[in-house]
Order: structure tokens, then sequence, then C-alpha cells
């Protein structure tokens, strides 16, 4: 069996052409199991020659189009050509790219421009195709930059990929997130119905370069969610040219009018809230997540757990064990003076067994430094505290999983799990290039401008 392939173009002036990309032998006779249908690297071969005629016909169709004046409509001189290198997914080409002299038709303003036009600027900018950039920025941004280009290179017939390239382009990609599709997000989220949002916060924190001299980095991530639709995002507040200003226009391309109410749900960090006050403009109401108020409430639990259960214990097990049992259910709804008060006579009445037996009274200092731990975390975010009974019974967020799970998806598991040590820069670039990635926003932004 012998197969050719043929490719027919057809202009917009109506005239054809034909180009013959080649062809490939099957025969029957000698056929082995591998030899079945298009194997890879004839795929790859055929889509190089494929992608070059498709190429260079566009190319002069542009050529010949551009040529016409747009003001007087007279065809205009071609000055010459140049040969200009244009990376696409399915290869680097070299092509003649003519250059277009100005027409005289008004001569002032075309003085004023400059000399010849190139056509292909306008849609080459950087002598790659947004497709390509697009593809490099998401490998970039699920794996390392190496094994980026490597699996790049294995599938596709492009031309040799560079970790440094893969690397860069994905900064451009992200640089590009910020100034464009995020402005534009925030115009055209003006007409949209106004809705209560919820921030879910926390920090990820990753290997730094020695020369930054520290060892970690903080990366905030989080998601924003609405009724209708949720957001992750991911910054480097050190390398971002405006952490609020980022976060802010997150938040309308959610759905926020600038006056609805935000509420921001965090394990305490006083930094992470402030981040949304300052985008937001204004106050914001903070809920501290339940998750890390039910595990330090399960410290002090097992610590009087281990005080009654020592050898010589010299209380009422009963007057120890009810208080502790009794904070969970305080704070699930709301009761936090009666929290705090409990939480001071376990202190008071361990310090009345530490003058007794050293295992009692090490079992004591226990209980107490659980106790304080917890009584100040509760004093340090009071005004943060609510009733999460009732919030969970109208189905509500309490907790900031979704942070959590931003945390593993976002930094852990590009940055944090591969022993790679990141610049600030370099760590704001994948966290925002990944986030768009999660949501999908990376692509559809390429969509809408191919559209």
């Amino acid at each position: 069996m012998d197969v050719r392939i043929i490719v027919e173009t057809t202009f917009e002036n109506g005239t054809t052409r034909k180009r013959h990309l080649g062809r490939f032998s099957r025969p029957f006779r000698s056929t082995q199991p591998e030899g079945f249908g298009m194997l890879l690297e004839d795929a790859k071969s055929m889509l190089w020659q494929l992608q070059q005629a498709i190429l260079l016909d566009q190319i002069e169709e542009i050529s010949e189009a551009s040529r016409v004046c747009p003001e007087c409509s007279k065809a205009r001189a071609i000055h010459d050509y140049r040969t200009r290198v244009l990376d696409t997914l399915f290869g680097r080409f070299q092509v003649k790219a003519p250059r277009i002299r100005r027409c005289a038709c008004n001569a002032k303003s075309d003085a004023a421009l400059g000399g010849p036009l190139s056509p292909l600027t306008r849609f080459f900018p950087d002598r790659s195709t947004p497709e390509l950039r697009r593809l490099q920025a998401e490998l970039g941004a699920r794996h390392s930059f190496r094994e980026a280009a490597r699996i790049m290179e294995i599938f596709l017939p492009c031309a040799k990929q560079a970790n440094t390239s893969v690397r860069n382009r994905l900064g451009k990609i992200a640089r590009e997130i910020n100034d464009s599709e995020y402005a534009e997000s925030a115009v055209s989220s003006a007409g949209k119905s106004a809705a209560p949002l919820t921030v879910f916060l926390d920090g990820a924190h990753i290997r730094s370069r020695p020369e930054y001299q520290k060892r970690h980095l903080d990366v905030v991530v989080g998601k924003i969610e609405s009724p209708h639709i949720s957001r992750r995002f991911g910054l480097v507040q050190q390398a971002a040219r405006s952490p609020s200003g980022q976060l802010r226009q997150d938040l309308q391309e959610t759905g926020w009018d600038g006056e609805s109410p935000v509420t921001v749900i965090s394990d305490g960090e006083p930094a992470l809230p402030n981040l949304v006050r300052y985008a937001v403009g204004g106050p914001v109401r903070h809920i501290l997540d339940w998750w890390h108020i039910s595990m330090r409430v399960k410290h002090v639990e097992n610590a009087v757990k281990g005080l009654v259960q020592a050898k010589n214990f010299p209380g009422i097990p009963v007057l120890f064990g009810r208080p502790a049992e009794r904070l969970r259910w305080y704070l699930w709804h709301g009761k936090v003076r009666t929290t705090t008060t409990d939480l001071r006579w376990l202190m008071t009445d361990c310090e009345r067994l530490c003058r007794d037996d050293p295992e009692v009274r090490e079992a004591a200092t226990r209980v107490q430094a659980r106790c304080r731990e917890l009584y100040t975390y509760l004093a340090n975010n009071m005004d943060s505290l609510t009733d999460y009974g009732k919030r969970y019974r109208n189905g509500l967020p309490i907790s900031s999983s979704r942070a959590e799970g931003c945390v593993d998806d976002i930094g852990n598991t590009r940055m944090g799990k591969r022993r790679m040590r990141w610049s600030p820069k370099g760590a704001h670039h994948v966290a925002v290039v990944r986030a768009a990635v999660l949501d999908g926003r990376l692509t559809s932004a390429y969509r809408r401008a191919a559209a």
C-alpha cells in the first residue's frame, strides 16, 4: 500500500494551488505490528510539511492584501524582502517576509511614521506563534522546565527546545496575564450582577535561592468563590508589581462590584486578610478557620487526658475532663467568653497540682502550655470568631480547606516537591500561570484573542 498526501489551497480570489507533501509505503507482505497506520516519526514529518505549506500560502496572501493602501486603495510597492525565522508548534521555518513602502497619499503622516511596513510584525511580534507560547507556558507550569522541553520534542515536530526558552516564555505569559487579561476582565465585569464573595487564603513555603539570604519564600495562594464562579490565584508579594491590585482584579472577575460584602477565611495569619483589605479598599469580614481551632482544642483534650491518667493524680478526673470536653461545643456555638473562662479555670487548677508528684507536675505543666496556646490564639483572633454551627447549618463555609487544596495544587506540586530553589520573580510567574492553567483561563484567553 502506497499513500500520497496532497494539499489543495483555495485563496480568496478563487485561485487554487496543490502541493505534494510526501508519501509513505506500507507493503502488506512485510508489515509488522509496528507498521500499522502512521508512526510518530511519519506524523511529525507530515505535520512539519503541512505547516510549511499552510504558512507559506498564508504569508503570500497576507502580503498581497497588505499592498493595498487603506486610504486610496492603490497598490503599494515592495521595498525588499527580509528573511525571518518563525517558531511554531509544528516546526521552525525560514520565510521571506516583504517590506512594503508607504503610500504617498498622506506624505506628512507617512514621514512621521517611519520606514517600510512589515505585515508579519503585527502577527509575530516575537517571531513565535501564540499557540507555541501557550503550550510552553502550560507545560512549564505543570512540569519542570527541562521536562516540559523534553515532552514537546518527543511528541511534536517543533524545533529543539531549551529549558531557558520555556522559562522565559512562561514569564512573558505571566506578565501578559497580569497586564492585559486582568485589565480586560476588570472592565468587562462592570456589567455583572453583584454577589457576596468568599476568599479562602493560605500560604505555601518553597525553598529560596541562596543569594536571597533566606531559606524559604512565601507564596500566597487561595480561591475566590461566588455563587456562580470560582477562581484560583497565586502570587509572591515581593515580586508582584501590585499584590492588592492583582487580587482586586481577580475579585472583579468573579463578580465583585466594589460594594458587595467580602468574607475572608484564613488560619489567623494577619498578613493574609490585610492583603484582601488593601485590595477591597475597606473593611472585610474575617472568619478564623475552624480546622485550626479544632486542632488546638484537640491538643488541650489530649493533654488533659494524659493528666487524669497519671499514676498519682490527686484530683477529681471529672472536674478536669468535663471542661476540656466542653471547649469544642462552646466554640462551635460561638460562646467565646465561656470558653476563655473554662481555660483560665483549667490553668488555675493545674497550677495547684504542680507541687505534687513529678509525673503529675509534668502533665499539669503540659496542660497549662496547651491551654495558654489556645487562649492566646483565641485572644489574638477574637474579632474573627463566629457561630460556626449556625454558618454550617446555613450551608456557609467555615474552613479554609479550599485554600489548603490550592497550596498543594499551585505551590507544593510544582515548586515545593521537586527540590528546586526559586527566586521571588520566578516563583511569582509560575504561581500566576499555574493558577490560570488549573482554571482553564490560559486557553480561553488565547481563544478569545484568536477569535
